[in-house]
């Protein structure tokens, strides 16, 4: 599968279909139509579709040599300085598209899965460790062009009721 485009993303979030509340009250429709989401994803669309600009293709994507569909180049495992330097190029085209505001870029966490996967095999043999599935991960990640976030607080809850 490779890339996807803003308008896949926007439709892949559609599709997932997930039960989020705001305000008090379950999101009925399309995330992406909501007022609360609908900006924040438009951005991310369009990073999305950034990597699929002719001009610029070469500078955010690459190619494994047994695929011939591209693959974002957050996803590059490096392994010279040029391919450093790719990737910081990359990453600063999104920077410069968000103006350097948006914390959880794709990039962000595509980089942390392809560092787990890129050390995996110093998990192998370690009693529970699965370095495997962090290799499926990754692989999954890159041909579906997935993204990934995260938060360090704990979710905020009605403690009241417990």
């Amino acid at each position: 599968m490779g890339t996807i485009n803003g308008k896949e993303f926007i439709d892949r979030i559609n599709k997932l279909e997930n039960e989020i509340w705001f305000d008090g009250e379950k999101i009925k429709g399309k995330i992406s139509e909501h007022h609360a989401f609908k900006g924040i994803l438009k951005a991310k669309a369009s990073l999305y579709d950034l990597q699929n600009d002719p001009a610029l293709r070469e500078e955010m994507t690459f190619f494994l040599p047994d695929k011939k569909e591209p693959i974002g180049l957050s996803y590059l495992r490096p392994k010279t300085k040029e391919d450093l330097k790719r990737r910081r190029k990359m990453m600063e085209h999104w920077a410069r598209i968000t103006h350097g505001m948006m914390g959880r870029s794709p990039d962000y966490m595509n980089t942390a899965v392809m560092s787990f996967a890129s050390s995996s095999s110093l998990l192998k043999g370690r009693k529970n460790c699965f370095p495997e599935n962090i290799q499926s991960l990754y692989e999954r990640a890159m041909k579906h062009d997935l993204s990934f976030t995260h938060t360090f607080v704990t979710p905020q809850v009605n403690r009241s009721q417990v």
